[in-house]
């Protein structure tokens, strides 16, 4: 009878102990999770300082550098960026900008692509068209830092009236000769029925001629932003022996969304690649 009073005792203890152990290991459990879920909040949205000024000089594709400097508030930001030794324009976009799911990128949504940041300790990446870090050698060139300054961002305003500059010819009314494609000088054959390039009308039309069909089409303009879109591109259907040129010309006419103008010069641009097709006006 003894023994068996002792066997049920030492069944109890048993049991009371697992069940201790079982609290315990749930209790453990409850807190890694815990830890995991804070590890998992901590982003720059919400444990950094991002509030500031940024600036830096971006690569440039026919421009020695582009000074950009980019304001950001809570959830807005002003963006100024002058194009070095091209021109003293500052260019002053200001907008929203939301953040990925993540919490660590910014994109500026009244900017073109490439306008995705990531956010650092006191510096900003700027991305490729992707929303990817750039990699290899120029990869440090692309990122601003904070910086402390004495005067209000829009004290820059000030400089963008006394620097702004008009150009001698209006875009929407000109016509240019195309001097170089894909990063070819465009000869000029002496047997061509015209020049080849490009003209622009007032009305948003434009024609075009690179050496055998005549080309036109519609054409949009963002000058504050220096994008162009070019439509509705139609052309005639004569077979001529040489029409590379002329294909190209029509590629690069269906791909470019952005241009570099300064009255005398034009280029046409996909992104920040190295100009597609460069030309100079014909007065």
């Amino acid at each position: 009878m003894k023994k068996s009073f002792l066997f049920l005792i030492m069944i109890a203890f048993s049991f009371i102990s697992c069940k201790k152990e079982a609290g315990q290991e749930t209790e453990v459990k409850t807190a890694a999770d815990k830890t995991a879920v804070q590890v998992e909040g901590h982003n720059a949205k919400s444990s950094l300082d991002y509030q500031g000024i940024y600036q830096g000089n971006l690569p440039c594709a026919d421009c020695e550098s582009i000074e950009t400097k980019i304001s950001l508030t809570q959830d807005s930001y002003i963006k100024e960026t002058v194009y070095k030794e091209k021109s003293s324009k500052v260019f002053k976009e200001t907008g929203k900008f939301t953040w990925n799911e993540a919490g660590t990128t910014i994109t500026l949504l009244s900017s073109s692509a490439p306008n995705q940041y990531f956010v650092g300790e006191n510096v900003l990446f700027h991305l490729d068209a992707d929303g990817k870090r750039i990699k290899g050698n120029l990869a440090s060139k692309y990122q601003l830092s904070r910086i402390e300054i004495s005067e209000p961002i829009g004290s820059v305003q000030k400089e963008e009236t006394k620097t702004k500059e008009v150009a001698k010819v209006e875009l929407k009314n000109s016509k240019w000769r195309l001097v170089k494609l894909n990063g070819k000088d465009v000869p000029i054959s002496k047997d061509a029925k015209k020049e080849h390039g490009i003209t622009f009308y007032s009305d948003g039309r434009f024609s075009a001629f690179a050496g055998c069909n005549n080309m036109a089409g519609s054409y949009e303009l963002q000058e504050d932003v220096s994008r162009i879109k070019f439509s509705k591109v139609a052309s005639t259907m004569m077979a001529c022996e040489d029409m590379v040129t002329e294909q190209e010309f029509a590629k690069v006419l269906e791909i470019v969304d952005n241009y570099n103008f300064d009255g005398k010069t034009l280029k046409l641009n996909k992104a920040r690649m190295v100009p597609l097709a460069e030309f100079e006006i014909i007065k």
